[in-house]
Formats: structure tokens, sequence, C-alpha cells
């Protein structure tokens, strides 16, 4: 039995496996980040339902926006010092973020207010990134602030584009005792870094078909899509390598793809869409760069 959660929901896919060929092997792609195979994942034999083949058992997975994550700020009215702890999971493996506290809001951009160390995320896709400022007097103010992190260290186009952001507003901006203020990091105006949607698995004639759809993708945008071991929280090797989201004139994306052998794994499974079109932009983790995650389950 395959049980698939997403968010609150719970989909029990049962399956009973036939197989009479071997299973082909994902080629190496040991550049990109994260990637163990770079083709479909196939196979000789059939997987079939349990009920009659013409019918359409399912699990549909939410897709959000990645990364995800939370920004702490503390600062002490006893020696001004401001700290500032970034915590992200979903960023793409090994990656370096840019980070700086701006005046404004995620919606309207403002300057730098003071910049950040560099978010640098693990093999699995997570960061933590801790800054001490001296000699903020005035204390976090109850708004005006936000947080954002961008997608690579440069000033380039795909390397400045914010992928996470976070508006501060802090309730009690007294000077008499310690302010503290926890932030949810989400989206951003930036291309792509808004998109969500879902991930649906029906089946049918022995085969299974899973149908990606998105919104607020960049107009006439292609972005690589996968099923990985692991979780959005835990990002591992790709399992298979799905048709390529493709976004219409409107920003709405779809992709679908045939599969004739359902993946496994014991640390479970997730789907992400990413930012780059062709297999040779992902070797680049700003490319790399999940915009979209959902987890499965464990097998």
């Amino acid at each position: 039995m395959k049980v698939f959660i997403a968010g609150n929901k719970l989909f029990t896919l049962v399956l009973a496996l036939l197989s009479v060929g071997v299973m082909l092997l994902l080629a190496a792609c040991g550049s990109t980040p994260g990637y163990a195979n770079n083709s479909p994942l196939a196979s000789s034999g059939t997987s079939t339902s349990k009920n009659s083949e013409n019918s359409s058992p399912h699990f549909e997975i939410e897709l959000k926006h990645s990364p995800i994550g939370t920004t702490d700020l503390s600062w002490n009215p006893k020696n001004d010092e401001l700290l500032v702890k970034i915590s992200l999971t979903g960023l793409a493996p090994n990656s370096s973020h840019a980070a700086h506290i701006h005046a404004g809001t995620c919606a309207v951009d403002g300057s730098v207010v003071y910049p950040l160390n560099s978010v640098v995320a693990d093999a699995q896709g997570n960061a933590v990134s801790e800054t001490k400022i001296e000699h903020v007097r005035q204390g976090i103010p109850a708004h005006g602030w936000y947080i954002n992190v961008h997608n690579g260290l440069t000033m380039s186009d795909i390397d400045h584009r914010p992928i996470s952001c976070g508006n501060i507003a802090n309730s009690d901006t007294s000077k008499k005792a310690m302010q503290s203020v926890h932030v949810t990091m989400g989206t951003t105006s930036a291309p792509n870094e808004a998109a969500s949607g879902k991930a649906t698995l029906t089946s049918k004639d022995g085969k299974f078909v899973l149908t990606i759809t998105l919104d607020g993708l960049q107009p006439n945008s292609k972005h690589i899509a996968h099923i990985h071991a692991g979780s959005c929280e835990a990002q591992g090797a790709v399992l298979v390598m799905l048709n390529s989201v493709v976004a219409n004139a409107d920003g709405k994306g779809t992709s679908s793809t045939t599969i004739e052998h359902l993946p496994s794994s014991n640390n479970g499974m997730y789907i992400n869409v990413h930012t780059g079109a062709t297999m040779s932009e992902l070797s680049q983790p700003v490319y790399f760069n999940p915009i979209v995650c959902g987890n499965t389950s464990k097998s």
C-alpha cells in the first residue's frame, strides 16, 4: 500500500505490481546539483491497479513556493546590537545567496538598510545564516523594513532575483527592553517566484500519468521538473525526469508525463519544478533553483 500526503489531505493508492522486465537505469549526471539521473524512468514491465485497468486511482499533491523558512530578529538596547538569523529549506543544493534588510516592503522594493551574511545551502538545500549588526540605535521599526534572499551572489539579473522575502513588523518598539520579531519568509515579485499549483497522478490501462498544473509563471516560460528521492526539506537524487512545464501567455503552466513504473524510495519522494529550461542550465545553482515543491510520501 502506498500513501501519498498533501498538506492535510490523505490519498491512498493501492497498487499490485507485476514485473516481467528490468527497469532501465537512469544515466548519471554528476555535474548538476542534487542530480543523479537525467532520463525518464522506463520499464519493459507493466503496473496495474487492483481495480479494473480502466479505473483511475489518483493522488493530488499541492505544489508550493520554494524555498520556505523564517527569519528571527533580536535587538538588545544595552549594546544596540541587532542579531538576524535566517533559516531556509528548499534552496538549490550547495548554493550561495546574498541577503539584505531593505527599506520598504516585499511588494515595493527599497534601498538596502543592512547587508547580511550570505545564505549558504548544504547538500540537501538547507541553510542557516546569522548576522550581528552593531550600532542599531533605534531598534527594529514597527514597519518599513523587509528582508530578502537573492538567487545568487552577483548583480546579474538571474542572480539578483529575490527568491524569498518577508516583511518585518515589530509590535513592541520600546527601547527600554529587548525587541524580538519572527518573520515568515515567502514568495517574491521576481519571475516565477510566486508560482503554485498541484501534481495529480492518474492510472489507466496499466500506465500512470503525472500531470502538473501551475499558475504564476513567467509568460511563455519553460521549466525542468522531476520526481526526487527525499523531501522538499531534505532533497535527494532524481528518480524520474518529467516532461517540462510549459507556460502559456497568461503564465499558466502544464506538464503531462506517462510513467510505466512508479518509483520508490525509503526516504520518501517529492516533486519539484526548477527555474531552468534546459538540462545544461541545471548545472548552475541559479537555474537549478526550485520554484515549487511538494512532498508525496515514504514508499
